[in-house]
This record gives C-alpha cells, structure tokens and sequence, in this order.
C-alpha cells in the first residue's frame, strides 16, 4: 500500500499559502471599499469588466446627444426670438401702413412714415442676420458669412445670398439627437423674409419687398393711397408666414425637449446597469472584511504554532 508522506516542507509551504490567499482577499475588499469599486482591474471579472464598457461607451453617447440637443434647444431658442422681432416689426408696419392710407395724411406725414418704415427695414436687416455663437442662424448651410446684403447703386436693395429655401430638404442644417434621429434647426432666410431687388423678379418677395414697396409709395408724387392700402393685406401675409416659422421652431423645440427627457431616462438605466456590475454594497463589503481580519488573525495564530516547530520538537 503506497501511503503520501507529508513533510515539514510541504507543511510550511500550505500553511504560508494559506496566508497569502487570505492577505490577498483582505487586500481586495480593501482596495474595493477604497475606490467604491468591485473591479478595479479587467482581471477582476473580466465579463462585468466587458458589461461596464458597453455602458460606459452608451453612456458617452447619451451625453453626445445632450449635448447635441442643448445647444439646438438654445439656437433654436434665439431663431424664435428673432422671428417674435420680426412680428413686431410687421405689427409696426401695419399701424404705420393704415395711418398712411388715410386721404388725410399730407407730405409732412407720410415722410415721417417713410422714415419709420425705412427705420423697420434696417432692423428687419439685422434680425436677418441674427448670429448663434459664430452661426448666422437664418442662411440655410450657409452659416459663416451673413446671409442679408445691401445692394444696388444706392444700397437700397437687399439681396439674400445664404442658401434658399427649398421643398425636397436639400438646405436644411440637421443634428442628430438620438440614434438614427435628427432635428431640422433652421428655416431658410428667404423663406420667411424674403428680399428685394429693383431688378430680376424673383429676387423680390416676402417681408422686405413689401416694406421696400411700401416706403417707395410712401415718397411717390403724387401719392397713390390705393397702393398703400393694397400693402395691409400684403403685410398680413407676411405676418403668416412668419408664424408659420414660429410653428415649426416650435414643434422642434418640443422634439429637442421630448428626445432629451427620454434620454435623461435612458442615463438613469444605464447608470443603475453599469453600477450594478460596478459598485461595491458599501456595508456588505466592510462586514466581509471584517471577517477575513478574524480569519487571517486566526491564520496567523495557527501558522505560528506549526512554523515554529523544530527539529527537537519532534525528538
């Protein structure tokens, strides 16, 4: 019968394993408790370890699309601004159009007219031009130089030279708010105020060419007051084309907020995820190393009595 001899050697070399392995699980629960962490290296658990990576990086994402989403949210924000403007100014024009139309209206008052209308087209002028950051927001792609100048031999024309607007979606700035969802931002400049030309047909429309007719009725000899009553209907028009953009600003900035409470939802889960794989239960981790205190105080109490041993304890 063959029997296994265990030697003094093989017994201090348990005994010392024995040790190591229990400094070994106390120094884990302590470097865990220490970075609130229950893998601190990918080694620890190499599966939880691909788990947290896989939040981490839809975790980024998430915080990609945030911000996404904020800086439309507020660039859409100063594009409706700017279109509140430009209402106000034809509610302006209006006022000042019916005071014209009225026969009793001689040359004194209709130059003082002129002069306010002329003021409303500046103005208009620079609200067209309106910039977000480093953007001009109304030139369609067009973003880096502004989309409304003056023209013409006197400089009394304003020309449009972002990009138009068009039906099949050709010129419109969109971001990515979500995983395979974007946001339209923009509306085209020309589209809601148009410009005006002393030339080429198509280069007068919208807002400012009726304000442009407007004024040169307005200094016209003699003056046609059927012209200028004509310009009231013309400006109620303009005025509904320009909320129509207010509405369409405004379905995107409900998007922008819907997509980023869902998202803000999406963190929450992601978070609990990741930290489940990832967080320590803080009093569940200091009771185990409380435990494994007493049990390598309790090794090294056993150790000592067997390395202790020689060879006259044996005689």
């Amino acid at each position: 019968m063959y029997t296994n001899r265990i030697t003094e050697r093989m017994m201090n070399d348990n005994v010392i394993q024995i040790l190591l392995n229990n400094r070994t699980k106390l120094n884990d629960l302590q470097e865990q408790i220490a970075s609130g962490k229950k893998i601190n290296t990918p080694s620890d658990d190499p599966s939880a370890t691909m788990n947290i990576l896989s939040d981490n990086s839809t975790l980024q994402q998430i915080d990609n699309y945030t911000n996404n989403i904020n800086y439309a949210a507020s660039e859409v924000d100063t594009a409706d601004n700017a279109l509140l403007s430009a209402v106000e100014i034809v509610h302006k024009a209006s006022e000042l159009t019916v005071q014209a139309a009225n026969a009793t209206s001689g040359p004194t008052e209709l130059s003082a007219i002129k002069a306010q209308i002329d003021q409303l087209i500046s103005q208009l002028k620079d609200i067209g031009n309106t910039k977000f950051n480093s953007k001009f927001l109304f030139g369609g792609l067009n973003t880096e130089s502004a989309p409304f100048e003056a023209a013409g031999v006197n400089g009394d024309e304003i020309l449009y030279t972002g990009t138009p607007y068009s039906t099949d979606g050709r010129f419109e700035r969109k971001v990515e708010i979500s995983q395979g969802i974007t946001a339209v931002i923009n509306v085209a400049g020309n589209q809601v105020f148009g410009q005006y030309s002393s030339g080429p047909p198509e280069q007068k429309e919208g807002l400012f060419n009726t304000l442009k007719e407007l004024s040169n009725e307005l200094g016209a000899s003699p003056v046609n007051y059927d012209n200028i009553r004509s310009k009231i209907d013309v400006l109620k028009g303009n005025l509904s084309t320009l909320l129509d953009a207010q509405a369409k600003l405004g379905g995107v900035a409900y998007k922008l907020d819907a997509t980023k409470t869902r998202l803000g939802d999406d963190q929450i889960t992601y978070t609990k995820f990741k930290s489940n794989y990832e967080d320590i239960d803080l009093s569940k981790a200091l009771s185990d190393m409380q435990f494994q205190q007493t049990a390598l105080q309790a090794s090294l109490s056993a150790s000592a009595q067997v390395l202790q041993k020689s060879l006259l304890d044996y005689i």
